[in-house]
């Protein structure tokens, strides 16, 4: 019976990609987009096979807000043609190579050059990081707050999340820990370890949408704790998730911090009335056929603005 609703759900999975792929195409028809006036910069890492995605995602975000710079962290498997596609759809975009956002002494791949990225655009604006898997409904409020209070967010996973000491965040993940287990939650099991951990701060968010109060963190401090925690961690440290806990970590630690509301902001499975924000996080983008009328309905109301 388990195999059999695998292959179910490999089938409807399997259908509902090629939905969201039928209504992405319109996404190139719809009107190109502009720098605006909002005080801040919208900054993504894109690879070549979400291309179109990551014009939904901005798109869709910048339906609502408009920053006044957008950055494209290129990764190396973009072409120029992706490049050229981009550029004709958003106005006035900056162009970086992922190449040049990487350092001796940190993981490369798995998003840390958008995080060593993120690190210099900072000093000089409110960043917001935003996946290319992502659709924004409808005015994201305490987005907008944030940004106007200069207080870097996070995404929540689970409802009613705040930030919690170094010592509660490792105390939770040490019993979850089992052998192979996924990086983060030895890297969270970890936090009690650091230097400064009893006045330091974490919650378990995700990275796929964050904010960045301009001034919140440096290059230098993020290769020193990448340091640490490769100390802590050693080999583990280069694998894939360890950007995510530092986002987190980072964040946690900025003064005046928030926590977006969850399901407010969350990923299809716990969406509800008044959800104003998808991440269609990678297990559960094709569960359903949410992802393909986001787009249709993202598509349609950029069309007709």
């Amino acid at each position: 019976m388990n195999l059999i609703k695998q292959i179910a759900q490999k089938f409807r999975s399997s259908i509902n990609r090629r939905h969201f792929d039928r209504e992405l195409r319109n996404i190139v028809c719809t009107p190109p987009i502009t720098l605006g006036q909002d005080e801040f910069t919208a900054l993504s890492m894109v690879h070549h096979r979400d291309v179109e995605s990551y014009l939904l995602a901005l798109k869709s975000f910048c339906r609502f807000l408009h920053p006044r710079k957008i950055v494209m962290v290129a990764d190396p498997s973009i072409t120029d043609a992706d490049l050229a596609l981009i550029a004709e759809h958003v106005h006035g975009i900056e162009f970086v190579r992922a190449e040049d956002f990487r350092e001796t002494g940190m993981p490369r791949g798995g998003c840390w050059e958008r995080l060593i990225a993120i690190s210099e655009y900072v000093q000089h604006d409110y960043v917001i990081q935003l996946d290319a898997d992502t659709v924004t409904l409808d005015f994201p409020s305490e987005v907008k707050k944030a940004i106007a209070e200069s207080r870097s967010f996070v995404l929540a996973t689970e409802d009613a999340q705040d930030f919690v000491s170094c010592q509660e965040a490792a105390n939770w993940a040490k019993p979850r820990i089992a052998s192979g287990e996924h990086v983060q939650l030895l890297a969270e099991g970890s936090l009690d370890r650091l230097p400064g951990a009893e006045s330091g701060r974490y919650v378990r968010g995700c990275a796929g949408f964050s904010g960045f109060a301009q001034g919140s963190f440096s290059r230098s401090k993020l290769r020193g704790f990448s340091l640490a925690m490769g100390q802590l961690l050693a080999d583990k440290w280069s694998s894939w998730g360890t950007e995510q806990f530092t986002s987190n970590y980072l964040v946690s630690n900025s003064p005046l911090a928030c926590v977006l509301p969850h399901p407010k902001y969350c990923h299809p499975g716990r969406e509800r009335t008044g959800t104003v924000f998808l991440h269609f996080i990678g297990y559960v983008r094709f569960a359903t056929n949410r992802y393909a009328r986001a787009a249709r309905d993202a598509c349609n109301a950029l069309a007709g603005s």
